[in-house]
């Protein structure tokens, strides 16, 4: 994301919040080649992989770029059973799915084993 090691440095005194928030939107849709992480059609929102009425966050991974359509039939279902009933269902978007979501995870069994020996 950054060319040298002092642009977040830069960043941090010249780039607004809307800016931050436009680029933070644009790296997602980027990653998924501005499609429907769900269809494959053009994306135009960010949907909540765990919906924020159950207690997802609006962290990167847990949000995944969509068109209208997808976004707003998916609502607040749990997202493996809503997309599983799709007529578009295909098991690798989904594998894709899974996977981005998971990348922002913290394997906590392994963080605690490194406090038990000091190494953290």
């Amino acid at each position: 994301m950054f060319a040298t090691e002092r642009e977040p440095l830069f960043l941090l005194v010249e780039i607004t919040p809307r800016l931050a928030k436009k680029r933070f939107r644009d790296e997602i849709y980027k990653a998924w080649d501005y499609s429907c992480g769900y269809c494959g059609e053009p994306a135009t929102s960010l949907d909540h992989i765990i919906p924020k009425f159950r207690s997802g966050s609006s962290m990167r991974h847990n949000l995944l770029p969509c068109c209208r359509c997808c976004n707003a039939n998916k609502s607040t279902s749990p997202m493996e059973e809503w997309y599983r009933s799709q007529e578009f269902f295909e098991q690798a978007r989904l594998d894709s799915i899974i996977t981005w979501a998971k990348e922002d995870k913290i394997e906590l069994t392994s963080y605690s084993s490194h406090l038990k020996l000091g190494i953290a």
